[in-house]
């Protein structure tokens, strides 16, 4: 088992970490961010345990929330997999943001915006806005 993650970790990381990257150029973010609400839908993510759930499932690492309020949710994102994502230099949760926003504007029936943060070493804050 420990093999096959390791073999996941290693693709999903070529992927996020660098073919991405390299085929959208200066769009990355914007695009990731765009496709991760797509993702949401597709998997038809609209509540946060299911999100939770997800996250775990696709290895993008440890997802807690921290704060859920009307307007304002906020959300920790740890784990090795952002732990070894952090130390590579790779600080983009555009993707994981996307998710995030996607899966709480279908949760609350309001458009829903959200941005990453790496507030200390090994942890992603994500913080989702709606109106």
């Amino acid at each position: 088992m420990e093999h096959t993650n390791e073999h996941l970790y290693f693709l999903n990381s070529l992927y996020r970490d660098f073919i991405l990257p390299t085929i959208l150029g200066s769009e990355d973010k914007e695009i990731l961010y765009w496709a991760g609400k797509h993702v949401s839908r597709k998997y038809d993510l609209s509540d946060i345990d299911d999100l939770i759930e997800f996250f775990d499932m696709a290895q993008f690492g440890t997802l807690k929330v921290l704060k859920d309020r009307k307007h304002t949710a906020v959300f920790e994102l740890s784990g090795q997999v952002v732990t070894d994502r952090l130390d590579s230099q790779s600080d983009e949760f555009s993707l994981e943001s996307g998710i995030i926003a996607e899966c709480l504007e279908r949760q609350n029936g309001t458009p829903t915006e959200a941005s990453a943060t790496v507030t200390k070493k090994h942890v992603v804050q994500i913080t989702a806005q709606s109106d």
